[in-house]
């Protein structure tokens, strides 16, 4: 065979390959599907949503042997499970989450924070020892902290037992009458040490069972009650006084517990 026969043997040949690998054309009767395309070239099976996954891919027609078609499952969290990048969380547990974060540094609309003070350091005192037996007593006794009492004490009252307020609240955690009542302990009882840091401690054991471990919410109601915070839709109340009153406890608790306020 001569040069020139075998140069267009040459291009026979190449467009007879032309037309097997080259994808159909509209009025062609030949489907891609139709092609073989040798071996798979998967060594592990290939996991995919559902049977027309593959569709586009037409290297994967010979592997159908090796493809497991398993539709997705729904994804589930519950609490005790960390969250995972791009799973949408309960949105009534998010919020709640959200406003126990924010409680006090974001109160209602409308309101305005005091901030003061956040603003400047807060003076812890000193640490009054002459009741600890009976705070001992109390915490013991209502499973309470009982650095959270002194803290509260110094706070309310800074240890005077015989301590009146404006509105009338009583003795060294500062207990309204009222509340005492609620207690069934008479007004001047509440002057005794003993009888009023049991009624405080018994008033917290109240709202922690209303408030769980919420201690923004369970100072607040000890300052302001129960029924202001229930008003501001279990937040804060935007209380000067109130905002004032839970930073400078949690601050005198926090001291207390690093060694500070000793």
């Amino acid at each position: 065979m001569n040069n020139r026969s075998k140069r267009n043997s040459h291009i026979a040949t190449l467009s007879m390959c032309m037309m097997i690998a080259a994808p159909a054309a509209a009025e062609d009767n030949v489907s891609w599907r139709d092609i073989d395309f040798g071996s798979c070239p998967l060594n592990a099976n290939l996991r995919v949503a559902d049977g027309g996954s593959m569709v586009g891919y037409m290297a994967l027609q010979g592997c159908a042997a090796r493809i497991v078609a398993a539709p997705r499952t729904q994804i589930r969290t519950t609490p005790d499970v960390a969250r995972i990048v791009g799973v949408k969380e309960d949105e009534p547990k998010k919020q709640e989450a959200k406003r126990r974060k924010t409680a006090l540094a974001q109160p209602p609309a409308g309101t305005r924070r005091v901030s003061a003070m956040l603003e400047r350091p807060i003076r812890i005192g000193p640490v009054n020892t002459a009741f600890e037996q009976h705070i001992q007593a109390s915490a013991q006794a209502y499973r309470i902290d009982p650095l959270f009492l002194h803290a509260i004490i110094g706070t309310e009252s800074t240890y005077r037992p015989v301590a009146l307020s404006h509105a009338g609240a009583r003795g060294l955690m500062q207990i309204m009458p009222d509340t005492g009542a609620r207690f069934g302990v008479a007004r001047e009882a509440l002057y005794d040490p003993a009888t009023n840091i049991e009624t405080g401690a018994k008033l917290l054991k109240t709202l922690q069972k209303r408030y769980g471990k919420d201690f923004d919410l369970i100072l607040a109601a000890y300052n302001a009650g129960e029924g202001a915070v229930a008003r501001y839709g279990n937040r804060v109340p935007p209380y000067a006084e109130t905002q004032d009153y839970v930073i400078k406890v949690m601050a005198r608790y926090a001291a207390l517990r690093r060694g500070t306020g000793l």
